[in-house]
């Protein structure tokens, strides 16, 4: 029988990183400090489950090509199965990604089969109990990949798998019927402190912003209107957690306070670890306190994939208890 996993339904790319001064006035030029080319964008979210020693399998597609040559080289030195569709007709993407002094990073990204993900490639995959499904909103902006997913919700509405639910920077331009059916899977969804209040403004919730209270607030307003357990991640300040059946506004959980260098893939640890620690049977304020712990950690170290390992993350959790 088939052991429980994480069933990772994003998108692997390559990540050309550059570390810059500043951006470049339109139509300047400027060079780099450093620059380094890894794969990246959803491997992120795999290589911190790896971290934490949790089996995790990567679904989406992959290309043929160079990018996508090196793609299956990192998933294999991870011991991470490639078990999504292979494309012959285009290579994997990649996404140029420009860190500033602050850790401040903005993308440009190329589309390739990570983007194409054929109808019902998600419907078909096998399921077994305790698996954990990770879904990222990146998905969401490619029309292949939404229609297999929402086939993919369709089909497995109220059979009770857990779902995190990343929805990213592209918060604002995923179809809200697409979300309606997404949600139907109740997933956790985990969203920043900017992404938090657009969503909120899109499902008509109260719009709050700014202190900790009025976040605290926002997530159990988000929580309320979703059915749907919520999490608010707010960098240095920490993070919060509400179900909607929660009597109070919901659970803050801390984070360490560190030096940011680079803050590309932070988000993507937290929900590495946050997966494995569901898969492994955790309860949830110490999974996500393990996932507050990841996401800062990686934020000290230059790179996409900085993840510390376990027993760097669980020093770090034991001394916030502390």
């Amino acid at each position: 029988m088939t052991e429980p996993r994480i069933l990772h339904l994003g998108q692997v790319v390559v990540d050309l990183t550059m570390d810059i001064d500043h951006l470049p006035e339109r139509g300047g030029d400027i060079f780099a400090r450093r620059s380094a080319i890894k794969v990246g964008g959803g491997y992120n979210v795999i290589h911190a489950a790896r971290q934490m020693g949790a089996p995790i399998a990567y679904m989406g597609a992959i290309g043929t090509g160079p990018m996508a040559d090196m793609a299956r080289r990192a998933l294999a030195a991870l011991q991470v199965p490639a078990q999504g569709p292979m494309l012959d007709d285009c290579d994997t993407g990649y996404s140029v990604a420009m860190i500033e002094p602050t850790g401040e990073r903005t993308f440009v990204s190329a589309r390739g089969a990570e983007t194409r993900v054929p109808e019902g490639t998600y419907e078909s995959m096998h399921l077994v109990s305790g698996d954990v499904i990770y879904l990222s909103g990146y998905s969401f902006c490619h029309r292949y990949n939404t229609r297999s997913l929402v086939g993919f919700a369709h089909k497995h509405q109220g059979e009770g798998f857990p779902v995190l639910f990343d929805v990213g920077p592209m918060v604002a331009d995923i179809a809200l019927d697409v979300l309606g059916t997404v949600n139907g899977l109740h997933p956790i969804w985990s969203l920043n402190a900017r992404e938090g209040p657009i969503l909120a403004e899109r499902l008509g919730c109260r719009l709050e912003t700014g202190d900790a209270t009025e976040l605290e607030s926002l997530c159990r307003s988000l929580s309320l209107r979703l059915d749907s357990p919520v999490v608010l991640r707010a960098g240095a300040r920490g993070a919060w957690y509400c179900q909607p059946t929660d009597t109070g506004l919901g659970k803050y959980i801390p984070t360490p306070q560190v030096h940011v260098i680079d803050t590309n893939g932070a988000g993507d640890a937290h929900s590495g670890v946050l997966c494995a620690g569901i898969l492994q049977g955790l309860p949830i304020e110490e999974a996500l306190t393990l996932a507050n712990c990841a996401g800062a950690l990686s934020t000290t170290q230059p790179g996409p994939a900085t993840c510390p390992d376990q027993e760097t993350i669980r020093k770090a959790a034991a001394s916030l208890q502390g």
